[in-house]
């Protein structure tokens, strides 16, 4: 277990409390769970990370120690509600990574308010909705408050009850995140258009297809051309990482993810070695 350093809520719009925790110190980094999760989930990313930087961990809306608004939850919102955390921390720019729904979350912030980003990190989620399996989506679009009870007996509900500011909204909350995940959206044109350095990373049985994966890596410029092996290499912008041996569903949690965006920020490209035969 991990402790932060500080903790505290955001106002963002509708007088929402968006709730936040502080790790470590150094360049911001800031870092979001998956859907129904709160920001202790992602402690084996948080806590490599936070050895060399300032890690926020937020919660989105409904999650963890965040409640609900009174209307209905939206992708762009929760991007707004990134922005409004780091307003609050006098933080002017920060790497914002995210994973599965909290990747959302980034991409939205990123969209939204590219200034406030210095590099985006996509973890474990589609550009465009049809970008997941069918069975991943056929799950998604049974999420409802008719699940509560046999939610009520996992692991997800106990921690939710143990830190939500209304536990009673458990069935709300379903509803509200089966609203937003039946929704249709496709958000490649404005991520085509993103200026900043980002990281896609995906699991190598991900819920999300390797064919999207490629797709996302193309709208950044990268996997379109032969990097060249005479003078500088020609690197995109973008870089991919599929990480192998997991699955969406246990990725978030694994200690895979800190090292990869570590190497990332810290080494961007790599030199190649000089090979000498005997």
């Amino acid at each position: 277990m991990i402790k932060p350093a500080a903790t505290g809520y955001a106002e963002s719009t509708e007088g929402l409390r968006v709730y936040y925790e502080v790790y470590g110190q150094g360049e911001p980094i800031v870092v979001m769970a998956g859907g129904l999760m709160d920001i202790s989930t992602m402690a084996q990313t948080i806590g490599p990370l936070s050895l060399r930087r300032q890690v926020i961990g937020i919660d989105l809306e409904g999650h963890g120690r965040t409640a609900l608004r009174q209307t209905p939850m939206s992708h762009e919102r929760n991007g707004d509600d990134v922005a409004a955390v780091l307003k609050h921390l006098n933080v002017a720019k920060a790497d914002v990574a995210g994973y599965s729904h909290g990747g959302d979350a980034a991409i939205r912030m990123a969209i939204q308010h590219p200034d406030m980003v210095r590099n985006l990190i996509v973890i474990s989620t589609a550009a465009k909705r049809d970008g997941w399996f069918a069975s991943a989506l056929k799950g998604m679009e049974a999420v409802s408050s008719a699940q509560a009870d046999q939610m009520k007996q996992t692991p997800i509900y106990t921690r939710y009850a143990e830190v939500a500011p209304h536990p009673e909204q458990f069935p709300l909350l379903l509803d509200r995140m089966g609203e937003l995940l039946r929704k249709d959206y496709d958000w490649r044109p404005e991520i085509a258009r993103l200026p900043m350095p980002t990281l896609l990373l995906f699991a190598d049985h991900d819920a999300v297809s390797t064919k999207h994966m490629a797709e996302f890596f193309a709208l950044l410029g990268g996997g379109v051309q032969d990097a060249g092996w005479e003078g500088e290499p020609k690197f995109a912008r973008a870089r991919l990482a599929i990480v192998p041996g997991y699955t969406h569903y246990n990725f978030g949690q694994g200690p895979d993810i800190a090292r990869v965006i570590e190497a990332y920020l810290t080494k961007p490209t790599s030199k190649a070695t000089q090979f000498s035969p005997e």
